[in-house]
């Protein structure tokens, strides 16, 4: 099972990047922070460059997720991601649904909606 999504691109990262920020704001996330970590390394597979991270929070899930156990901050936030390959430019999230769970069913069953949010976002570029 994997713990992401991610989908590739055509279009330029920097463009497609400002635009992911823009769309979740406007569905609601907060934006919490947002590094270029690496800005190029060599793999096995070929070249990774402009490495992005984006720290995405909701306000609404967070106070839910408190209630159930005020210790969640330990996971939080969920993360965003965009890099440069050879072959295109790619954006993902972290699933929670799948990196939660060892917070308990409750945890999950509540962030797969802002999950599916996320993920259609994405698909919406």
């Amino acid at each position: 099972m994997e713990f992401y999504y991610v989908k590739r691109f055509d279009e330029d990262l920097d463009f497609l990047w400002e635009r992911f920020k823009k769309k979740l704001e406007e569905a609601g996330f907060l934006l919490i922070g947002e590094r270029i970590p690496v800005a190029i390394t060599e793999t096995e597979n070929g070249i990774i460059a402009d490495y992005h991270l984006l720290f995405i929070c909701h306000s609404e899930l967070v106070e839910e997720l408190v209630k159930i156990d005020p210790n969640i901050g330990a996971l939080f936030p969920c993360t965003g991601f965009g890099y440069r390959t050879e072959e295109g430019n790619y954006l993902g999230v972290t699933l929670p649904s799948v990196a939660w769970k060892i917070a308990g069913e409750k945890v999950v069953e509540i962030m797969k909606p802002m999950e599916e949010k996320i993920k259609r976002i994405i698909d919406s570029l």
